[in-house]
């Protein structure tokens, strides 16, 4: 099966709020996440801008100031993550409306629509606080092989 592909904006995203998620209840600053992350400044201020305009983080000024999660990880959807960064989710000509290349009936639409729908309703069950769980998971399972 071939890989999902995603922006560097929303990698970068999905992975300070997964940083956020894990310490939810204190401030993380910008420069220290764009350094950890390997994320130009600038572009994650751009991100997280995005993310406190959607309410999903919440900005402190000052020396202990930074950013956290708005509310607790569990209440975050992938999905609305996903809004706010303006990702692109796959989306095939067929099911998203647009102008398809065949004449009359096709008999797969039914099965990319469904996928689609699947793929959505995922997005908006899996919350952040599950990321948090399975990434912890799988960093448990890795060093358990070594």
């Amino acid at each position: 099966m071939g890989a999902m592909t995603l922006t560097k904006r929303t990698d970068y995203g999905v992975r300070v709020l997964y940083e956020m998620a894990a310490e939810p209840d204190r401030y993380h600053s910008a420069r220290a996440l764009a350094d950890r992350h390997y994320v130009p400044e600038a572009f994650l201020r751009k991100i997280l801008m995005d993310l406190r305009q959607a309410g999903i983080v919440v900005a402190q000024r000052g020396r202990t100031g930074g950013y956290r999660l708005a509310s607790d990880p569990k209440d975050i959807s992938l999905g609305r993550v996903l809004d706010a960064l303006n990702s692109q989710v796959v989306r095939l000509p067929c099911v998203s409306g647009t102008v398809c290349d065949r004449d009359g009936d096709c008999q797969v639409w039914p099965l990319w629509h469904y996928l689609e729908e699947r793929f959505a309703s995922e997005l908006d069950r899996i919350h952040l606080g599950f990321v948090v769980e399975l990434g912890q998971r799988e960093g448990e399972a890795a060093h358990a092989s070594h």
